[in-house]
């Protein structure tokens, strides 16, 4: 599990505000915790457009739709609700999405 990589993600049992479903997220936890753990640290994507900085950034298209990080939904999950590959984030986008998280986080 890379940092970065955008994969399918089965985020149901949640509760509104919670993001629910089966729906891209971008694994943001770092890579040597993600070797070690049996769990990482995802941010969900939503279609609904559009990007309100630092809340939510436009990261491309991934599984046929545009697709925009929900920064407020980052959550930890088990990496049994992974449910493969989408893709990986470009070098930029990544950076984009460390700056909502530190603006998000602080």
């Amino acid at each position: 599990m890379k940092r970065g990589t955008v994969v399918w993600v089965d985020l149901s049992d949640s509760t509104p505000p919670e993001m629910g479903k089966i729906r891209p997220a971008i694994i943001v936890s770092g890579d040597a915790h993600n070797t070690v753990l049996n769990t990482v640290a995802v941010v969900p994507t939503s279609s609904l457009p559009h990007e309100i900085w630092p809340l939510r950034l436009d990261v491309g298209e991934f599984a046929g739709k545009q697709n925009f990080a929900v920064i407020p939904g980052i959550r930890q999950v088990r990496k049994g609700r992974l449910r493969g590959e989408l893709g990986r984030l470009s070098p930029e986008k990544l950076r984009a999405l460390d700056e909502c998280l530190l603006a998000y986080l602080h």
